[in-house]
C-alpha cells in the first residue's frame, strides 16, 4: 500500500512539474508578448492583439481560445504605414504555404487609418490555423509592403491537455517502473533467503 502511494505521489509531482513548467512558459511568453505579437512589414513593424468579448477581457496573441466572435487590432506604429493604403485579409493556413491563393475568411477593403489603429470585427467559426495578410500601398502606388502573421483559433486547450495526458501517462509509467524493479528485487531476495 505504502509503494502504490509512492507512485501516486510521484506521478502527482510530475505533473505538478509540467504544470510549472507551464507557468514558467506563460511568464516567459508574457516578456516576449511584443515580439511574438509583432510582424515585419517592409522597415516597419506592426503589432497584433486578439480581443474576444464574449469569453474574457483578456488579450490574445498567437492563440485565440474559442471560436466564436472576435476583434483583431492591428497597430501600425510608424507614421509611414498612417499614410499608407491598408488593407488585411484573413484566411485559413494553407499546409503548402499559399496563403496568397487561399480564400478569404474575413477582408477589409483598402483604406488610410490615421490614427495607426486597425480594427477588425470577425466571426471564426471553425478551430484551425489561419493567416493575417497586410497589405499596404503608397497612394502613388510606388511603394507596396507586405506582411503575414500566423495564429490559431481553438486550438490551444487541445495543446495545454495533450501536453498534461503526456506527462501524466510518462509519470504513470516511470512509477510503475519504479515500483515493478523494488518489487521484483525484493521478491528476488526473499527467494534467497527461503533457499539459503
Amino acid at each position: 500500500m505504502m509503494r502504490l502511494l509512492l507512485v501516486l505521489l510521484a506521478a502527482i509531482g510530475m505533473i505538478a512539474g509540467a504544470n510549472a513548467q507551464a507557468v514558467r512558459r506563460d511568464s516567459a511568453k508574457a516578456f516576449q508578448k511584443v515580439r511574438e505579437c509583432a510582424a515585419q512589414m517592409g522597415p516597419n513593424v506592426i503589432t497584433f492583439s486578439f480581443y474576444q468579448p464574449t469569453q474574457s477581457r483578456s488579450q490574445f496573441c498567437e492563440d485565440i481560445p474559442e471560436t466564436g466572435p472576435t476583434t483583431i487590432v492591428v497597430d501600425t506604429m510608424q507614421d509611414e504605414l498612417r499614410d499608407m493604403m491598408v488593407e488585411i485579409r484573413i484566411v485559413e493556413a494553407d499546409p503548402k504555404g499559399d496563403d496568397e491563393g487561399a480564400p478569404s475568411e474575413a477582408y477589409l477593403a483598402p483604406a488610410q487609418f490615421r490614427t495607426g489603429v486597425i480594427q477588425l470585427e470577425h466571426d471564426f467559426k471553425n478551430k484551425g490555423d489561419y493567416v493575417a495578410l497586410v497589405r499596404a500601398r503608397s497612394p502613388d502606388g510606388r511603394k507596396e509592403y507586405n506582411a503575414r502573421f500566423p495564429f490559431s483559433v481553438g486550438e490551444e486547450f487541445i495543446r495545454d491537455w495533450v501536453a498534461v495526458a503526456v506527462a501524466t501517462v510518462v509519470a504513470l509509467a516511470l512509477g510503475a517502473g519504479w515500483y515493478a524493479h523494488s518489487f521484483g528485487r525484493r521478491a528476488s531476495e526473499k527467494a534467497k533467503l527461503r533457499k539459503a
